[in-house]
């Protein structure tokens, strides 16, 4: 579980700046809070801003951090590091990026981080702190006289001691300890894989994860059918068959499906998604069902909630972490709002799951729905760097805080807490 998030120097974060999902003290919504030992997360995260405010850089900067944690050791002496400084002044892009994440892994809170430039690791570090003790450094690593400098704690990380030499300077020390067969490493290296970064827009690299749970009746299946239910998306049943399809059957196949089975039918065989809808008679009575492939009939935002409940239902099943780019893009509101409820839901969020988001759907600035310290924004300054503060820090001119009872969707398209978009005058 994610409790903070740091950035500076990457794409529009020009200053340090850190996003949290520690709960306040606030009293709304108490329930949905999960208490790990003695710290209190939110389940959910939700990101506002007008076009080009930041919102994505924040979510992308997460997203470059994790692709660097897990590919790290593939990189050859010499390679490329994925670095992009903030570009609107004159200094930034000789200084390094930074990185740093803490999160909650079988009861330990580590701190994780590094700094960075195009060709080298510039420092790296690793602290953890158990439940109820100290935090700890389990290694330190500075680049000074063209050199790397690691220091290693031989008693609480001794899986990487002896091995400072053996990582070259485009390459994370934590990802080669890991690689070298690491417990501890290993098991960082795999919490960064239950936190999944997603696009909104484009389900490419999930909708394969969608139909094999629907193929092999995963675990999430039976949960995705029944939230399909409750959203009444028109169909009655959604189910996922292997079929074998010959070349000339491309010929006749509708638009709509024809460049998905150009890339399937080099196997000889695809996974067809079937949506199934009543047929009905002229006194609307059912009297029978028809089969259609889900791309042939559904609405563009049916076939995202079907694309995307995979994720969705892995994430709340498995307590792991789930960052989307423009959830809302393509849904109802309504739709978005289910969605959320899933995971500010005890009874279904039962394994301590996080949705973090960006959205400009603003039918979720709903303090029934939400808390305060649940909604962020992200707003550039006068040199167009972004900076982020959630509604339970946000201050008014007169120095008083947010109170639970304002109409916050009113307040924020009127401008008073600033993230919006300035049209005209």
């Amino acid at each position: 579980m994610i409790t903070n998030f740091t950035v500076k120097n990457y794409r529009s974060f020009k200053q340090e700046r850190t996003f949290s999902m520690e709960a306040s003290s606030i009293k709304e919504h108490k329930e949905s809070v999960i208490n790990k030992g003695k710290y209190s997360l939110l389940p959910l995260a939700v990101f506002y801003g007008a076009n080009s405010g930041g919102k994505s850089n924040l979510i992308q900067a997460i997203s470059t951090m994790r692709s660097m944690v897990r590919r790290s050791v593939r990189l050859n002496e010499g390679d490329a590091l994925p670095y992009d400084p903030f570009a609107l002044d004159e200094n930034s892009d000789s200084q390094a990026t930074l990185f740093e994440i803490q999160f909650i892994k079988d009861e330990v809170l580590y701190r994780y981080g590094f700094e960075y430039n195009k060709t080298d690791i510039i420092s790296e570090w690793l602290y953890e702190k158990r439940f109820g003790e100290k935090e700890y450094e389990l290694f330190m690593r500075s680049f000074m006289r063209s050199r790397d400098i690691i220091e290693v704690s031989a008693k609480r990380f001794p899986e990487g001691h002896g091995k400072e030499d053996l990582t070259n300077s485009n390459r994370l020390f934590l990802s080669l300890v890991a690689q070298l067969k690491g417990e501890k490493s290993n098991s960082i290296l795999g919490w960064f894989g239950e936190c999944n970064v997603l696009s909104g827009i484009d389900s490419e690299g999930y909708e394969a994860f969608t139909l094999r749970m629907f193929l092999e009746h995963l675990n999430g299946a039976d949960q995705a059918q029944e939230f399909f239910k409750t959203l009444q998306l028109g169909f009655t049943r959604f189910s996922v068959k292997k079929v074998d399809i010959p070349k000339e059957a491309l010929e006749s196949a509708p638009k709509s499906i024809r460049s998905q089975l150009e890339k399937d039918i080099a196997t000889g065989s695809f996974v067809e998604p079937i949506t199934t809808h009543n047929i009905y008679d002229e006194n609307g009575l059912v009297i029978g069902e028809r089969n259609f492939h889900k791309n042939q009939m559904e609405s563009e935002g049916t076939k995202k909630v079907i694309e995307i409940s995979g994720p969705i239902f892995d994430t709340l099943n498995e307590g792991k972490t789930l960052i989307v780019d423009e959830l809302d893009a393509k849904l109802h509101p309504l739709l978005t709002r289910n969605i959320v409820l899933l995971f500010m839901d005890p009874e279904k969020n039962k394994h301590g799951a996080q949705l973090i988001f960006a959205t400009h759907d603003t039918n979720l600035l709903d303090l029934d729905i939400v808390r305060r310290d649940q909604i962020w924004f992200a707003e550039k300054d006068k040199v167009e760097s972004t900076d982020i503060y959630s509604l339970v820090e946000f201050k008014d001119e007169e120095g008083k805080k947010v109170r639970n009872d304002r109409d916050i969707k009113r307040d924020y398209i009127r401008g008073r807490y600033g993230a919006i978009p300035f049209i005209g005058k």
